[in-house]
């Protein structure tokens, strides 16, 4: 009965020892690493709220990054805009000194060498980019071939690329000045002569009342589109609206013979003819695509906010301005500080856009030092009170070991009374 007794009392001792092993390991173990929850067994619900945390903190990491580089673009943006202004500061003193009585037309033809080569400074400034990204966006033109098609079907097929486009809206070409036409020619470079493509006119919805339905010109009017012809060629009485711009092919065009409803452009450097909306002689069409507006994402779930687009006045390589007359002098001056104004306005829509991602910027820095702050309190162990439950497992320890020893002490000493009384 005695032994019994004793294998009992030393069975339980040892199963309370080992507990307070585990505990004293486990305090050991939260003291070296600092970190309250390791393991799912530590706490199942503060373990799955740390991993949501640490990855939305992740997240969120990466959009600060990508505000920094919105925010670097920007800055890139608005200084070459101040180059520019620079420059236009530059050619409107030429344009004055060229105006002066007291010059010479050799002095003229000086001035208006430095004039030029800043004038080419400018377009070179134009394309320059940003990591591969354009730092102005202007609207771009390319032919799309698309084998013989009529003129609704090629509507249908800008429509189509313009949605599945985040980027960019296609629709096909609405040219609506002399140097819209030459920037096509600029870009092209005569990319489809002698091939005719369809634009974006039609006086379909009303006989001899042309307008540009696609693009934003198409919006105008409830959607009715901007008008720039009335009436059939200039031996019928046709004319220009308000002054728009035209550039028919003949003066008789636009002559409607057989139901010609639908616009095309002889080559990308050519001029108009009507044609019928059914026609598929045309293979394709100019499309003219305008960037949207950028993206600046400011959460971690997809939010944005968008940055305006940002392009500016210059004068292209077919603009006539020079400063080889005092009269020419005079209206190259007037244009120039007409750029320059758009220039000074689009500084300050990038200060504007600078001044939003800062804001954001710092928004964010103050979201990740909340959450990181909030992980730090999930990780961190108390270390005061880890400690005091260590130095308490140590105690136990210490305590059911001698415990232990004073039994078994006891028992020894009770088993050698009951063999002598034996």
């Amino acid at each position: 009965m005695i032994v019994s007794d004793v294998h009992n009392f030393a069975s339980r001792l040892s199963r309370e020892m080992e507990k307070i092993q585990r505990e004293r390991q486990l305090h050991i173990e939260k003291l070296s690493s600092g970190v309250k929850v390791e393991k799912s067994t530590d706490d199942a619900g503060a373990l799955s709220n740390k991993i949501k945390q640490a990855s939305e903190i992740k997240r969120l990491r990466g959009v600060s990054q990508s505000l920094q580089n919105a925010l670097s673009y920007t800055q890139v943006q608005t200084g070459a805009l101040n180059n520019v202004n620079r420059i236009y500061d530059r050619m409107s003193q030429l344009a004055t000194m060229s105006m002066d009585i007291s010059k010479s037309d050799s002095d003229r033809e000086n001035y208006d060498k430095e004039f030029q080569e800043l004038r080419e400074h400018v377009l070179k400034i134009d394309i320059e980019q940003f990591n591969g990204q354009d730092l102005f966006r202007n609207t771009k033109y390319a032919v799309i071939n698309t084998g013989s098609i009529n003129w609704t079907d090629a509507r249908a097929h800008a429509a189509a690329a313009s949605a599945a486009d985040s980027e960019n809206d296609h629709y096909m070409a609405t040219v609506t000045s002399s140097d819209e036409q030459a920037e096509i020619d600029r870009q092209l470079g005569g990319a489809a002569n002698n091939t005719a493509l369809w634009l974006g006119g039609s006086d379909q919805t009303n006989e001899g009342d042309w307008r540009w339905v696609e693009g934003p010109e198409g919006l105008e009017n409830g959607g009715l589109g901007r008008q720039f012809w009335q009436g059939k060629g200039i031996g019928a009485r046709g004319y220009p609206i308000n002054g728009a711009y035209d550039n028919w092919n003949d003066p008789a065009e636009p002559n409607d013979s057989g139901n010609e409803d639908a616009l095309q452009i002889l080559s990308t450097d050519g001029e108009w003819n009507d044609l019928s909306l059914t026609n598929t002689g045309p293979t394709g069409y100019l499309r003219e695509s305008d960037p949207n507006n950028l993206r600046a994402y400011d959460d971690a779930s997809g939010g944005f906010f968008e940055l305006a687009k940002i392009s500016f006045k210059r004068f292209l390589p077919s603009t006539t301005i020079d400063l080889t007359s005092m009269a020419n002098a005079k209206d190259a001056l007037s244009r120039i500080m007409e750029a320059q104004e758009d220039v000074i306005d689009k500084i300050a829509l990038t200060g504007s856009n600078e001044s939003r991602l800062n804001s954001e910027i710092s928004a964010m820095a103050k979201s990740l030092t909340n959450r990181e702050k909030s992980i730090s309190r999930l990780e961190d162990v108390d270390m005061a009170i880890t400690a005091t439950r260590l130095a308490r497992a140590e105690i136990k320890i210490q305590s059911k070991t001698a415990i232990f020893a004073q039994a078994n002490k006891l028992f020894n000493q009770r088993n050698y009374v009951d063999e002598l009384l034996s």
